[in-house]
């Protein structure tokens, strides 16, 4: 596999986010990853290759998308994961979540999250109420 090499300015279909839901979103991802596999590094984003694939809403300073095409790279600009976004977004509750995503060291998979839907770990988090939502609209939000 050849390297991939990042681009942190390109934001490309992602621009509508203001910096304080990128930022959000992007703490999200992280801890939303932390689940998947112990990652002990600072990692950044590069939304260069991001698309639009569905639904959008408005939160804080933007708006946004379940992106896909979304790369997160370590200090020495190493792929660590690429994935798909999904979020929830139901009056003031907000929770964004990697739909799918694929985890890479030294240029191996190492995970892989094939299949969209709310995982369990973001299902326990959600009050009652939105769980109720997401099976009402199952369309949606995948379980």
């Amino acid at each position: 596999m050849q390297p991939i090499k990042p681009d942190y300015v390109n934001l490309g279909l992602s621009t509508p986010m203001g910096p304080q839901l990128r930022a959000l979103v992007e703490q999200y991802l992280l801890t939303d990853l932390a689940a998947y596999v112990v990652l002990n590094q600072k990692l950044k984003f590069d939304w260069s290759d991001s698309c639009i694939e569905g639904r959008d809403s408005t939160y804080l300073d933007g708006s946004l998308e379940n992106y896909s095409g979304i790369l997160l790279f370590d200090e020495q600009d190493n792929l660590v994961a690429d994935g798909w976004m999904e979020f929830i977004h139901e009056d003031d509750f907000f929770l964004v979540y990697w739909d799918y995503v694929t985890v890479w060291q030294d240029g191996k998979e190492i995970f892989d999250k094939p299949d969209p839907g709310i995982p369990d770990h973001v299902w326990a988090q959600l009050p009652d109420c939105i769980k109720l939502i997401c099976e009402k609209a199952s369309r949606r939000y995948i379980r």
